[in-house]
């Protein structure tokens, strides 16, 4: 039971439950979209977990599903995980996930203080300088967890001062949202640390399940919530950028592709307000 797969959940319940319904497609596509996050072997155990769920929500955000998408496709999981606990396939309890209301989208998101201490953190107390290294440079780079891990070191460009999410121009890549991010200053002693390795992340984590854990202790430790994800920094990001560049901008860096998009990622913050003000 412990290596039963999301892959089995979806079979077992597609053969006894959804295949005769009126709304059997329906269930496939909506299905479909967890198995294209996890993929079919990822073990269910890992979807117990309230946070697995929030960071497939902010993906679900991040491609512009709308609220009642995302609540039909957390429908459809939660349905697959309790149907086969029913049939006694598993052992593993819906971990009680909210659906999103109308217009709600996800608001958290790290001040640049909280990013800076959670670093602290992850080297002072857990001796882990790698997991500081990788808060760092999500937070202002806004790369999403799964484009941190696949960034090579020939995806940096220091000449002109800045990392190509998606892979440099010349390199072969599966996914066609290739963008050029600056570096800031704080992240050219993390880049350059790491020019010995082949992939700059990669080599120190071997999946977004592995880092994920490692970030929760120290977000535990911290104090802040469960709200407070991996993709929060992501937001952290579009929301900093948010205090003083224009939306389209904002769009560009983050590899959106319109604004609207990028608007759900910027938060009215005290220092975007006051700099509306001054520019008057």
């Amino acid at each position: 039971m412990s290596s039963y797969t999301w892959g089995q959940a979806f079979d077992y319940t597609w053969k006894t439950k959804w295949k005769r319904l009126p709304s059997a497609k329906t269930n496939a596509i909506n299905a479909g979209h967890i198995t294209k996050y996890c993929g079919r072997s990822l073990p269910l155990s890992r979807m117990g977990k309230v946070a697995w769920w929030h960071e497939f929500i902010s993906e679900l955000q991040d491609q512009r599903r709308s609220n009642s998408t995302i609540n039909r496709i957390l429908s459809v999981g939660s349905t697959a995980i309790k149907w086969t606990l029913k049939a006694e396939e598993h052992n593993v309890i819906w971990p009680r996930v909210d659906r999103l209301k109308e217009g709600q989208h996800r608001l958290t998101y790290f001040s640049k203080d909280q990013v800076a201490r959670m670093a602290f953190v992850a080297v002072d107390v857990f001796d882990r300088q790698d997991l500081a290294d990788a808060l760092v440079f999500s937070a202002y780079t806004g790369v999403r967890q799964g484009e941190l891990l696949k960034l090579k070191a020939e995806d940096l460009d220091f000449s002109a001062n800045v990392v190509w999410i998606g892979g440099k121009p010349g390199r072969e890549t599966k996914g066609r949202n290739v963008r050029a991010v600056p570096l800031h200053q704080l992240l050219h002693p993390v880049v350059k640390n790491r020019l010995e390795q082949p992939y700059l992340f990669q080599d120190d984590w071997s999946n977004k399940d592995q880092l994920y854990r490692a970030f929760k202790k120290v977000r535990d430790f911290c104090g802040y919530g469960e709200d407070y994800v991996w993709h929060s920094l992501r937001h952290s990001f579009g929301t900093w950028l948010g205090e003083t560049t224009h939306p389209r901008t904002i769009m560009e860096l983050m590899g959106h592709a319109d604004v609207e998009t990028s608007l759900r990622y910027v938060k009215a913050t005290d220092e975007a307000c006051k700099s509306a003000i001054s520019s008057l």
